[in-house]
């Protein structure tokens, strides 16, 4: 896929943790941002709209509720999506027992 660059404006704080994150992830500092960008484009207007609302009239502990609920549905998105290739992966009625399919369901989750 084609790319091109784009720049944002970070405070210092957040510029560090994007730093860091990207440090742990052995990715770099642009990719963290991208990862983030292509997140909040899929999002309608109206998410847009309230994120700014939260973000500019809520409190720090609103702003980690906001990022829990969003951790938790993509926890769970990742559970959907682990499942659903575990279902199309499996090979049914070829005499798998119940280790064998514990065995696969582990082999997937890694």
């Amino acid at each position: 896929m084609a790319a091109r660059t784009i720049s944002a404006y970070a405070d210092e704080k957040t510029a560090g943790v994007v730093e860091r994150i990207a440090q742990l992830e052995d990715r770099s500092p642009a990719q963290i941002a991208a990862a983030a960008l292509r997140f909040y484009v899929r999002l309608p207007a109206e998410a847009h709209a309230a994120f700014r609302r939260v973000e500019k009239l809520g409190t720090d502990m609103d702003m980690d509720a906001l990022a829990r609920e969003i951790t938790r549905k993509t926890l769970d998105a990742e559970w959907e999506v682990a499942h659903r290739q575990l279902l199309s992966e499996m090979k049914a009625g070829e005499g798998e027992n119940e280790d064998d399919l514990l065995a696969e369901a582990v082999r997937l989750t890694e």
